[in-house]
């Protein structure tokens, strides 16, 4: 497993599209950051204004937090769509398949690779987020539950990860990460509904936002990540409000079930590549 591990961060390293996600996500950063300038610039920081920064501050950072995971999302669908498909199409799959490596251990280590890449980045990009927004928003973070919901967010591209190498197994390299982001979409739209949902007081869309997330967990993972992070501050109702919020806060049986969930679909995926004729 490890010479399959060590082959997948090699390719990853030397993936264009991989340069090119980090020079947009500094580009990102940049123009994030020089939003909260401003948005500090104009609102001051004495008195009454400060409390009024500190709660825009903390809209910011959730807005940021968003953007973020299509970000991760991205990263995570790419790097997963060709995994198993396109080295099928290039033949190049042919040389770890004939080796006495089982497929099962192609599987498994191409997953490790990409998930600590893309957790790596994950936990990069939050921490940078939340960086910004304590220089210039002096936000105040409980230092245990920022790190246990960056932690918790590195569940996320995991999700996106399992299934678009699922998909990957099963179809062809673009119809692979095509499936991976609309599912994603889906859960997406769910989320605001039961956002929104929870807002009105309405149970039929806050279990519309359930049953999406039990297709994939991604979206709820993000808001327990952020409701973790958040800290007291999560109550707020400036925080709460829109669908970028908690004002529906998912239950912690979430995470397990994530965990039980990327598992069975890491699972189907070996199960489908040792079953695909090469």
């Amino acid at each position: 497993m490890k010479h399959v591990i060590k082959l997948t961060l090699k390719e990853v390293v030397n993936k264009r599209i991989i340069h090119l996600g980090i020079i947009l996500t500094l580009i990102y950063l940049l123009i994030y950051g020089t939003g909260l300038y401003y948005t500090v610039k104009d609102l001051g920081s004495q008195g009454e204004q400060f409390f009024l920064l500190q709660q825009i501050g903390y809209q910011l950072l959730i807005l940021g937090w968003y953007v973020s995971t299509f970000m991760v999302g991205s990263m995570a669908v790419i790097t997963g769509a060709g995994s198993i498909s396109q080295e099928i199409e290039n033949g190049t799959i042919l040389g770890l398949a004939s080796s006495p490596l089982k497929r099962s251990t192609i599987i498994l280590g191409k997953f490790i690779a990409y998930g600590v890449v893309t957790s790596l980045y994950s936990s990069i990009l939050l921490t940078a987020v939340m960086g910004l927004n304590l220089y210039f928003c002096r936000l105040v973070f409980d230092p245990w539950g920022a790190a246990a919901g960056i932690l918790i967010f590195m569940l996320f591209p995991l999700t996106l990860l399992v299934v678009t190498m699922l998909f990957s197994s099963l179809f062809s390299t673009m119809t692979a990460g095509i499936s991976a982001f609309m599912v994603f979409v889906v859960t997406i739209i769910g989320g605001f509904v039961e956002q929104i949902g929870a807002l009105m007081g309405n149970t039929a869309l806050v279990n519309i936002g359930i049953i999406s997330s039990l297709l994939m967990p991604a979206d709820a993972v993000y808001r327990l990540a952020v409701a973790q992070a958040s800290g007291t501050m999560a109550q707020s109702s400036i925080v709460n409000f829109g669908p970028f919020g908690i004002a529906s806060t998912p239950s912690t049986l979430m995470l397990v079930y994530t965990i039980v969930y990327i598992g069975v679909l890491l699972s189907a995926a070996v199960y489908y590549f040792q079953k695909k004729d090469l």
